[in-house]
Order: structure tokens, then C-alpha cells, then sequence
């Protein structure tokens, strides 16, 4: 499975461009892009799938063709796909969630081999000092009941001490099945 994933930043190039220049079975956006930046991606003919960030709009994916996956599943292939928007409540918007209220949905949120994300599982390349960094601690306790095989999400910001920067970039593997990595994209 070859997967393009866009998050937090413009894109190096057209995102058209860059899935015709690059074989890819899906797209995957993980928030916090401006509609302008991804536009060109709804006249892609493959999946398009994603959450939104804390930054974005509502409905700024389905109005782009862009499945939004929050707390919904999709397959691709032999892959199923799950997905958890927003990041933890740091003030207004449509995209923030106490933990209380990230616990409740978390519920409803389907096992997948992949979870995507735009705030990490609490502890988890997070930055718990932070609390727009934050991580959700019921997506903690979702990955470790579903073990996914990987976890999509953006990245955090970056740490001024190289030494503590190389152990929050380190894969984070859970459970005693196929382990489950990490991974960030972005920042």
C-alpha cells in the first residue's frame, strides 16, 4: 500500500503533481491544511481520506472530495482505515475536545489496521506541558485495546534540545501482536 499523506504545511508542490509523479493507492490528510494548499486533489480519481486539525473549518474536507474519516472506517485494499480529528480543547474551535469529551467519542471510533490522526495518543510523541500538544488519552487507551498495525498523525513541535528530540521521534510500538509504529508527518 502506498499511501500520500499531507498535513500542517503547503505541500512542496501541487498535490495533483505529486500523486501523478508518484504511484499512490491513497491520499491522506491529517489536518491543519489550507483548502487552497490541497484543492487540486479533488480531481483525483483514487481515495481520499482524512481529519481535520484544529486550525481547519468545518466541513473543509467533504467540500474538497475528501472523505472525512473522523470516527468513521474505510478500506482500502486490504487496509482499513480509522480516523480521529481535532486536538485537545485550548480555547475555541470546531475541532477541540476536552479529554472528557475525546473519551466519549473515542468510543464510538471502530478498530482499523491504521488510525489516523491529528493529535497524537497521549504520551505518544506528544508534549503533555503544552496543551494545544497535548495528547488524547482515550486515543491512548484505544490503541492499546485495538493494536493497530500504524498511527498516522501529525507531527509535534520540535524540541530545542537535540537529546530530547531523539527520543520523542523514536517509533512507539505497543502490544504484544504485530507491533504498531508511529508515525509523524509534518513539523
Amino acid at each position: 500500500m502506498r499511501l500520500l499523506a499531507f498535513a500542517d504545511e503547503p505541500p512542496p508542490a501541487d498535490p495533483a503533481e505529486l500523486v501523478a509523479d508518484n504511484p499512490t493507492d491513497a491520499v491522506i490528510t491529517l489536518g491543519d491544511l489550507r483548502p487552497d494548499w490541497i484543492a487540486s486533489l479533488g480531481r483525483l480519481d483514487l481515495p481520499r481520506f482524512g481529519v481535520h486539525g484544529n486550525h481547519d473549518g468545518e466541513h473543509e474536507l467533504t467540500a474538497l472530495g475528501i472523505n472525512d474519516l473522523h470516527l468513521s472506517r474505510t478500506q482500502v485494499g486490504e487496509w482499513s482505515f480509522a480516523g480521529f480529528e481535532g486536538c485537545v480543547r485550548y480555547g475555541d474551535g470546531p475541532h477541540q475536545y476536552t479529554q472528557t469529551e475525546a473519551t466519549r467519542l473515542a468510543r464510538g471510533l471502530p478498530a482499523a489496521d491504521v488510525l489516523l490522526c491529528h493529535c497524537p495518543p497521549w504520551g505518544v510523541n506528544d508534549d503533555p506541558g503544552d496543551p494545544a500538544h497535548a495528547g488524547f488519552r482515550a486515543l491512548r487507551e484505544w490503541v492499546e485495546r485495538h493494536e493497530p498495525r500504524y498511527l498516522l498523525r501529525t507531527g509535534t513541535p520540535r524540541l530545542t534540545h537535540a537529546r530530547e528530540r531523539s527520543a520523542w521521534e523514536q517509533p512507539t510500538w505497543y502490544g504484544s501482536g504485530a507491533p504498531s509504529r508511529s508515525i509523524s508527518t509534518g513539523n
